[in-house]
């Protein structure tokens, strides 16, 4: 079933094909999502046979973040203009090649380069799959859209748990290079399918025009800078003002301006500014990326709490945030089910930046004796409030546009989230270091981590409250 005639479309497949299509496209990415953190508990082990630093511990997650971040927008435009198998199949492709390669690599630095290009196939698992399904699942199928918007969204919490336990069990007990290699027999089982299954359809708004090529190497810079600089402020002790910071920014900033003037005049571009002209798509892009800065503080900051505070394991910690985890879960499944009865995903989404807000004020009175069930109750409010835009802020994203444009508002609605989230960490790490100016004693380490996620997850709360008030309140049809 490769070929198939254009006036067919991935809504008509069979079951007999759309079944195991969609495990497969589940599967491929959520080997994508699990390789973002696999690596975390393994890193110990990995510098000790491979060598390396502090510093190239860092590099090993962010060149696989940066390349899968910024590859996404490029791999969910060229889906929309020339088909989906093709840029899906190669995705895969890079990044099994790189999970291979990630397996054998013989020194840190190999590592990095492997990471990077399996990041550059990730783009396509996270974005163009995500997409297949919304054509095979559209409003017309509500309750099957709602439930794969509900299961990648679970996925995407299970990644973030499974990731670290994944990578610690393998690295104990067998070694850390199956933490990639693994990946090679469920992606090819899943390339396999998707050859056999997956129809070659073309749009019927494939690009007649040229290749948008500026369009392409501005949008890639820029990004790459602006996502370079926040993440080396995230992850360092450099001011604002530092070059290495500052710099990458300011630059990455220019050229996605200059991109903006550039996409205006292209026949097709890469970037089309005229998917900002729905009101309803423009506001959900603001409120992911808030929805995202806003809940990542809690997870991060709060470990920092549980241990070099309250003296607990990072075992221990990392069981005390699983009420925030756990209203993640709930509020994902209950958001679900409201858009299937009612259609309306605008509730749930006010509901959920309520609740983000509400569960991250308090913690501006965070101390050493805070009571536990009390911090418990906190996170469960911040994981409620965060899973209503999981899968709800992609079902907007994906309803308010043009169907032709799907892969791109799925791509562009990722990578907003990706944003808020690289966001919040460099502006986190600027306010607790702030507080420590003076020592690190446990009086300012407790005000400064408390402050962190009060005022970063209250503001982005009311910020997210506000873009979705500002959203049209659309119906799924």
């Amino acid at each position: 079933m490769t070929t198939a005639p254009h006036e067919m479309t991935y809504e008509l497949l069979p079951d007999r094909a759309r079944r195991p299509l969609t495990a497969a496209l589940l599967g491929c990415t959520f080997l994508a999502m699990l390789d973002g953190t696999v690596t975390g508990t393994a890193m110990p082990r990995i510098v000790a046979q491979l060598g390396g630093t502090a510093t190239w511990y860092v590099w090993v997650v962010t060149a696989y973040l940066l390349t899968s971040t910024v590859t996404v927008p490029l791999y969910g435009r060229f889906s929309d203009l020339h088909g989906r198998r093709g840029p899906l199949l190669v995705g895969l492709g890079v990044f099994l090649a790189g999970s291979l390669a990630c397996g054998a690599a013989q020194s840190i630095t190999m590592l990095i380069a492997a990471r990077a290009l399996q990041g550059l196939g990730a783009g396509a698992l996270l974005t163009v799959s995500m997409s297949v399904i919304r054509d095979m699942y559209p409003p017309s199928r509500m309750a099957g859209m709602v439930r794969m918007q509900s299961v990648m969204a679970g996925m995407l919490i299970v990644g973030m748990i499974g990731g670290p336990l994944v990578g610690g069990v393998l690295t104990d007990y067998a070694s850390w290079r199956w933490a990639f290699l693994l990946n090679l027999p469920i992606g090819l089982t899943g390339a396999a399918v998707l050859v056999a299954l997956l129809p070659r359809l073309r749009p019927g708004t494939a690009a007649t025009g040229r290749l948008d090529l500026a369009g392409v190497v501005l949008l890639t810079a820029g990004l790459s800078l602006v996502l370079l600089g926040l993440t080396l402020k995230g992850y360092g002790e450099r001011g604002w003002a530092d070059l290495t910071v500052g710099g990458p920014i300011v630059l990455g900033g220019v050229l996605l301006g200059v991109l903006v003037a550039v996409e205006r005049r292209t026949e097709v571009p890469i970037l089309p500014l005229r998917l900002f002209g729905h009101r309803a798509y423009a506001a959900i892009i603001a409120a992911g990326f808030f929805f995202q800065a806003a809940s990542l503080p809690a997870g991060i900051f709060l470990a920092l709490y549980f241990q070099q505070v309250r003296g607990y394991s990072a075992t221990v910690s990392g069981l005390l945030l699983l009420p925030m985890l756990a209203g993640m879960v709930l509020s994902n499944r209950l958001t679900g089910a409201a858009v299937q009865r009612t259609g309306r995903p605008r509730t749930a989404l006010l509901l959920g930046a309520g609740s983000l807000t509400a569960g991250s004020l308090p913690f501006l009175a965070l101390g050493t004796g805070t009571p536990t069930p009390l911090i418990a109750c906190c996170l469960l409010l911040i994981g409620l409030g965060t899973g209503p835009a999981m899968g709800g802020a992609s079902i907007v994203a994906q309803n308010s546009v043009p169907r032709a444009d799907i892969g791109t508002a799925t791509a562009g609605s990722m990578l907003t989230k990706q944003l808020g989230g690289a966001a919040a960490l460099a502006v986190g790490q600027s306010l607790l270091a702030h507080h420590l100016t003076g020592g690190a004693s446990a009086g300012a380490l407790i005000q400064g981590i408390g402050t962190t996620v009060a005022w970063i997850g209250g503001l982005g709360g009311l910020l997210a409250l506000t873009a979705i008030l500002l959203m049209p309140d659309i119906r799924i049809r």
